[in-house]
């Protein structure tokens, strides 16, 4: 069968490690929403100082963009839901007393993740149940069976059960687990009493028909029969149950376990079976069982496929730092496939799991729910069309474009430009920045009315200069470069609070700045494409 080359490959080493940081329009004084917890925030994202000095008075005759705009796309985007996906998780073993102690905790860090997203998926290496291990396997990973209700409690909704401890406790053992993970809620895939039941899969039903298989790759996990036991990865068999389920679900997810334990780079055995899920019309290839994070591909196709071959661990016992890391992948789908995902990294070094960040993207991005989503495949996009604005007597302009920032229902000016270099207790509280130009100019961006350009807001002071800018939906999309050199060095989204601007983190690397509606909810969130991303 023809396989798939792969497009993208995303390390999951390269995290953003920024936080968003509130600068507020108050007259002047600087009003900060929260300390920035890294001291090099100051070198990579635009620090705003809010002023309400008089304009300088120079003019500059320019052009702006106005609200018509160019389309870089014909596909739209329908209705989407978020789908979320993590490797191993085990309860047993060295976990056995901290879950009993406080389950609860267990998720803490993570649960306002997990909670988000419409679907949240994990793969089970821990049988629960109150049978003895009978398995030649030394590693007794079984584990009480009120492990489900944590499990539910966290958010998780299927969980798939293949893999190499299924069967530990034998095939009673492996009905419990089924047992235990249904009576708390949750949908079992992949396993079962007999071949049927085993083999049906799951499909969550809503806007969007989301569907489950799960194989079990590592030939260790007893093969369901007439008797219970797990669905092993067979090609001709489990080919033909990708094919039956692709034709009544919208997106199609196969969970697969297998692979070289802690091996960093994508899996080779574990690739050459996503470019046959791929070529099947597979959307995610869901992948763990290495017990570290590998990092994540696209495959190309009519369908667009996301690969992850071995999420690591989201929750176990070995101690090891890089076993102690775990990948969130999250997923934007419709009724199409995958719109865009992010992957996010969780630790749990404790036996409690943090959320850490999540991953810079490195191609074509788009900035929503507080960070940057890898774009899987192309959504209608709009870019500023240069028109003529008149005369700007702020300062010397760089770029502008025109759009209803506040959501006031009037069209503002959101203007990029530079003037004079006046110092503010800010900038003296940092000389290590250099504030200005070499022409000894400083960089600002402001929001103004139309009829006669005036001040809204403005910013005292950008650390990274705006080069081009798109106004989306109480958004921007912006691009950077430096004080005295105009090439692009970095991207960025602004969000409007109602007083100024909360910032995004910036990621580096060139692009166009421009507005989509990505996760299909009617507004419009920065995105930027024909991006080249910076290692």
């Amino acid at each position: 069968m023809e396989t798939k080359e792969p497009r993208r490959i995303e390390s999951v080493g390269a995290m953003t490690g920024l936080d968003s940081t509130h600068w507020q329009h108050d007259g002047g004084d600087v009003g900060e929403n929260g300390a920035m917890r890294h001291v090099a925030c100051l070198a990579l994202v635009a620090a705003l100082l809010s002023c309400t000095g008089t304009a300088d008075e120079s003019s500059t005759e320019t052009t702006a963009a106005n609200t018509s705009s160019n389309t870089l796309a014909q596909a739209s985007v329908s209705r989407t839901v978020r789908v979320l996906l993590v490797g191993d998780v085990m309860f047993g073993r060295g976990l056995t007393e901290p879950l009993a102690r406080d389950p609860g905790v267990v998720f803490a860090g993570v649960r306002h993740i997990l909670g988000a997203a419409d679907v949240v998926g994990a793969n089970l290496e821990s049988p629960l149940t109150d049978r003895p291990h009978v398995s030649d396997n030394k590693n007794e990973l079984e584990a009480d069976p009120a492990a489900a209700v944590a499990l539910a409690d966290a958010g998780f909704d299927v969980i798939s059960l293949p893999n190499n401890h299924s069967t530990d406790a034998g095939p009673d053992g492996l009905i419990d687990t089924i047992d235990a993970v249904a009576a708390a809620g949750m949908m079992p895939v992949g396993a079962g009493a007999d071949s049927k039941t085993a083999g049906e899969g799951v499909v969550v039903d809503g806007d969007v028909s989301v569907g489950f298989l799960a194989f079990d790759a590592t030939g260790v996990g007893t093969p369901v029969s007439t008797n219970a036991g797990v669905v092993a990865w067979d090609e001709d068999s489990s080919m033909a149950a990708v094919a039956e389920l692709r034709e009544r679900v919208d997106v199609l997810i196969v969970s697969v376990h297998g692979g070289t334990e802690y091996l960093r780079s994508a899996d080779p055995g574990m690739l050459s079976i996503a470019g046959e899920l791929a070529a099947a019309g597979t959307d995610v290839f869901w992948g763990h069982g290495a017990h570290v994070i590998q990092p994540v591909d696209v495959l190309e196709g009519d369908r667009p496929t996301v690969v992850a071959t071995s999420l690591g661990n989201f929750l176990f016992d070995q101690a090891r730092g890089d076993r102690t890391e775990g990948a969130m992948l999250e997923l934007i789908v419709d009724v199409d496939g995958v719109v865009a995902y992010r992957v996010g990294v969780a630790e749990h070094p404790d036996h409690h799991i943090e959320f850490v960040d999540w991953v810079a993207p490195a191609s074509d991005a788009a900035y929503l729910e507080g960070s940057w989503w890898n774009l899987v495949r192309p959504v209608a996009v709009t870019l500023p069309e240069p028109a003529l604005l008149g005369v700007f007597r702020h300062g010397d302009l760089v770029a502008a474009t025109v759009g209803d920032i506040d959501g006031d229902g009037k069209g503002d000016v959101v203007a990029s430009f530079r003037r004079p270099f006046r110092s503010t207790p800010f900038m003296e509280l940092h000389p290590e920045q250099r504030w200005a130009d070499s022409m000894g100019r400083s960089a600002h961006l402001g929001v103004y009315e139309p009829e006669g350009l005036r001040e809204k807001w403005v910013a005292g002071s950008v650390l990274m200069p705006i080069a081009g800018l798109a106004v989306c939906d109480a958004a921007i999309a912006i691009i950077h470069d430096d004080l005295d050199d105009p090439d692009i060095v970095a991207a960025g989204a602004w969000v409007w609070n109602g007083f100024g601007f909360d910032t995004g983190p910036d990621i580096a690397g060139t692009g166009v700045p421009g507005c989509a509606d990505v996760d299909g909810d009617g507004t419009s969130e920065p995105v930027v494409i024909e991006r080249s991303g910076s290692d």
